[in-house]
């Protein structure tokens, strides 16, 4: 009797072979653009630490305000246009010539009603000339960035990232060392701003040839075309402009009602460090999407087998760094920034175990996109932006009155993550049957213990110093490996997936296309 065939992708290939093919794709993809991450996120480390100890709290809150408003203000650029593009894209490579220019001339037209806006805002408000040129810069870079994050996306959807490894390295090169002259020079706010600005046009001149290259994408402006994907994407854009408001809510909101402007300085300086924390986060959306998105086109049940084992992946290794830096934080904040930045260990302690729900909730959001939910995700954003603001008033005065120095930047941060708590219910409540298998819950059961029981034995350990910190990171692995959150056995298929390339298949996305 004949073994029945392998299943085939349409073309030949069977299907394991495509999929393993993907993952190992997704795998290698992901660990260029970790390892690029790696290295600017050092460089930009680097540079953060010194921007605080520079400037001292009261400037460093001037210098974060006058960045996080214009970011909060020019969020709208993104359109959400992105997201429909990778998922679009990501089959249909040929489809970004069609929407890609006209959505940058858009852009361009936005850009001046939204400057307008913003200093006659800041003006209004009774901000220095200095904040109000600062913010200023920091629009314009904020516009690059718009449009160097579509012209990655097209790039990412077919899975090229070369180009983007080599365009985020030089970026944060650029921008790091043109901060660090200001600094030594006591150039003013609007003067520090611009190496950021200097950096997305490297970036520009970097992958610009390459997506007309590689990607073959030509820039036109179809209406019809742009129309059309802006109607699909209006879930999107809300949804990201809610997301673009609310990551610079707590900062803005925080430099309105608070009683002491050091306050802002040090609220500041721990979103600097706590970012260590969303150090994975740009690898769900370059990486990660475009896997679910063609696993997702092949069957509803493979699309959610491999977002469960994604989900695991990612908070396995994300919620060791977030115990380390919240177990840390008062060791953290004594060797980045000095004595005067001491008030916001508390305030690190708490922000940093926002990371995460936050990981959990992009993935779900991301999940429910691909699934055509994407209202969903939006209403729960939309609602997030609410929560976190009122949140803001009740735990910002609480913290003052409760920890005194220092208790208005905990507070807000403890806003922040409150409401991340409030938006992983709101998410798993959109999906008609549970996102999670048993093998999720028991992963992230044992995770959320083990991080406790990490914290704790920190505190009876404080007395031996930034020593114990290295005593943290060994006592949580060698549990973790103990009652198996990781197993050996899955990392050596991980290190198998890597080496696997397959038959030879060209690229999967462009082979859907052709």
């Amino acid at each position: 009797m004949k073994e029945p065939a392998a299943p085939s992708s349409g073309d030949g290939t069977p299907v394991d072979d495509v999929r393993a093919h993907e993952m190992g794709v997704a795998l290698r993809n992901g660990l260029k653009m970790g390892g690029s991450l790696i290295i600017t996120w050092s460089v930009a480390m680097i540079v953060k630490l010194r921007v605080p100890v520079h400037l001292g709290p009261v400037r460093q809150g001037h210098f974060g305000f006058a960045e996080s408003f214009a970011t909060m203000f020019f969020a709208a650029l993104g359109l959400g246009i992105d997201m429909h593009i990778m998922k679009e894209a990501a089959v249909r490579p040929k489809y970004a010539s069609d929407v890609v220019g006209g959505v940058f001339a858009l852009r361009a037209a936005m850009s001046l009603v939204l400057f307008s806006a913003m200093i006659g805002v800041l003006w209004a408000t009774g901000r220095s000339g200095e904040i109000m040129f600062a913010a200023s810069v920091f629009g314009v870079t904020c516009l690059l960035m718009a449009l160097n994050a579509t012209l990655g996306v097209v790039l990412q959807a077919i899975s090229r990232v070369n180009p983007a490894v080599v365009a985020n390295i030089a970026t944060k090169v650029v921008w790091g060392i043109g901060l660090l002259v200001g600094l030594h020079f006591d150039a003013p706010l609007p003067v520090l701003a611009l190496p950021g600005l200097v950096g997305e046009l490297v970036r520009a001149a970097i992958i610009l040839p390459a997506t007309t290259g590689q990607a073959h994408l030509r820039f036109r402006v179809d209406v019809s075309s742009v129309r059309a994907a802006l109607v699909a994407s209006i879930p999107y854009f809300v949804n990201s402009l809610a997301l673009g408001i609310l990551g610079s809510l707590g900062m803005s909101v925080l430099e309105f009602i608070r009683v002491d402007e050091r306050e802002v300085g040090w609220f500041a300086a721990v979103q600097n460090l706590a970012y260590l924390c969303s150090l994975l986060t740009p690898l769900l959306f370059w990486i990660v999407m475009p896997l679910l998105s063609r696993a997702q086109a092949r069957s509803e049940e493979e699309g959610l087998a491999v977002f469960r084992r994604c989900l695991e992946g990612i908070v396995v290794a994300i919620v060791p760094i977030t115990v380390l830096i919240s177990a840390g934080s008062e060791v953290m904040i004594h060797y980045a920034f000095g004595a005067k930045y001491a008030p916001a260990s508390t305030g690190l302690s708490i922000l940093s175990l926002v990371f995460m729900m936050t990981y959990m909730n992009t993935m779900f959001a991301m999940n429910l996109v691909i699934k055509g939910r994407g209202w969903s995700v939006t209403i729960i954003s939309i609602g997030a932006v609410f929560v976190t603001a009122v949140l803001m008033f009740i735990f910002v005065p609480l913290g003052r009155r409760l920890v005194g120095e220092g208790g208005e930047c905990a507070g807000a941060a403890a806003s922040v993550i409150a409401s991340e708590a409030c938006v992983v219910v709101a998410m798993l409540s959109r999906y008609r049957d549970t996102p999670l298998d048993d093998r999720n819950i028991r992963v992230f059961g044992k995770s959320v213990v083990l991080a406790a029981f990490v914290l704790v034995a920190d505190r009876y350990m404080r007395r031996i110093g930034a020593v114990r910190l290295a005593i943290d990171g060994g006592l949580y692995v060698a549990i973790a490996l103990a009652i198996g959150i990781v197993r050996i056995n899955e990392l050596a298929h991980v290190v198998r997936l890597l080496r696997h390339k397959g038959g030879d298949l060209g690229d999967p996305a462009l082979r859907v296309e052709s």
